[in-house]
């Protein structure tokens, strides 16, 4: 209740004991002013925030979705919308749907992400051009759909979902997944030890992995991964050959590429038939002639490797000593470093 508010004051020269001028909440005068129903508390910032009279609110909230799907914003800088900022590539298209969102849809983030994936725009071919290449190479006139890479978590969980490992549980403590040994070694933390996780947590979602400042989880950092010392409102994607390294020996995508291989091995004994399914779980497209012939010939060169190497079949597999097998791993784990993967287009 208003009569239970305390008095605010500023502190001369910041010491609390001097009280200067009393104070009471308000916001910086060159914004809009708070609605005159609104009470000045954290009720009434609410209602000042989502008011039609706020300016920016659905332009930063339509922006930062935008960027989700298109991997740039109408305003490229979406954490900066002011004159330092760059100013946005379709003002007009970025207040229509400002307008929309805030009035027809009625702030529901469904509806607006329901119009921009059904429009036009969203559903061309993302396709690069000689043509497009010379007169738009950024994008920035939505001459083509969307390619973005994935993030660093998406990645991770994608890995661990089409090969049926990715936890669904949800909440609890943060988990310690897989990592080279030696990260916390030589840092505050040297004291603490980083037990790998068994069971159902070694393989939740990448959202719960913990971080510390001095020595995030280097799965994720490699693919840009934000390290939780900032407050990011955006990632800038940058290509490493330590990404397909990541990708091609971290223990979460090889146990991902065991499982995804099991799969394949128990559909049937034809390769074909094996291969295909693989990648139609993978991709949901079928697989074209030219893939499927590199794809065998990947399959026969383990095979034969296996079958001169059997000693190091157990390594990979963790089971019997089968060379088809481990030679269909192979084959699963170059099915998750194709770039179609990893990237959505």
């Amino acid at each position: 209740p208003a009569s239970l508010a305390r008095t605010t004051h500023v502190f001369e020269r910041g010491n609390w004991l001097v009280k200067g001028e009393e104070v009471e909440n308000g916001v910086p005068a060159a914004w809009n002013p708070f609605p005159e129903y609104a009470r000045k508390n954290r009720l009434g910032m609410a209602q000042w925030l989502m008011s039609p009279d706020n300016p920016l609110t659905a332009r930063v909230m339509v922006n930062r979705l935008w960027a989700q799907i298109f991997g740039i914003g109408i305003v490229e800088t979406t954490e900066d919308f002011g004159s330092l900022g760059e100013p946005p590539s379709h003002p007009k298209l970025l207040d229509w749907l400002a307008i929309a969102f805030s009035s027809k849809m009625d702030w529901s983030m469904k509806s607006l992400l329901k119009l921009i994936v059904s429009s036009a725009t969203y559903q061309q071919s993302s396709q690069m051009t000689a043509q497009l290449r010379e007169k738009d190479p950024d994008n920035r006139l939505l001459a083509r759909g969307p390619r973005v890479r994935l993030t660093a978590e998406q990645i991770r969980d994608q890995a661990l979902s089409v090969s049926g490992l990715l936890s669904q549980k949800m909440f609890g403590p943060s988990v310690m997944p897989p990592q080279p040994e030696g990260i916390w070694q030589n840092t505050v933390y040297s004291s603490a030890k980083w037990e790998t996780n068994t069971g159902e947590d070694r393989h939740r979602r990448g959202l719960y992995t913990l971080l510390r400042r001095s020595s995030p989880y280097p799965s994720l950092m490699t693919f840009d991964g934000s390290s939780r010392e900032f407050c990011l409102s955006r990632r800038i994607n940058t290509n490493t050959p330590l990404q397909a390294l990541i990708t091609l020996n971290d223990p979460v995508y090889l146990e991902a590429a065991q499982e995804l291989a099991k799969t394949m091995y128990q559909k049937e004994t034809s390769i074909d038939f094996q291969i295909k399914s693989g990648y139609r779980q993978m991709l949901f497209r079928e697989i074209d002639l030219q893939a499927l012939v590199k794809l065998k010939d990947l399959y026969h060169e383990s095979m034969v490797y296996y079958s001169d190497n059997p000693e190091q079949i157990i390594e990979i597999t963790e089971e019997e000593k089968d060379p088809s097998l481990a030679a269909l791993m192979v084959v699963a784990n170059a099915l998750l470093n194709l770039d179609e993967f990893i990237t959505k287009s």
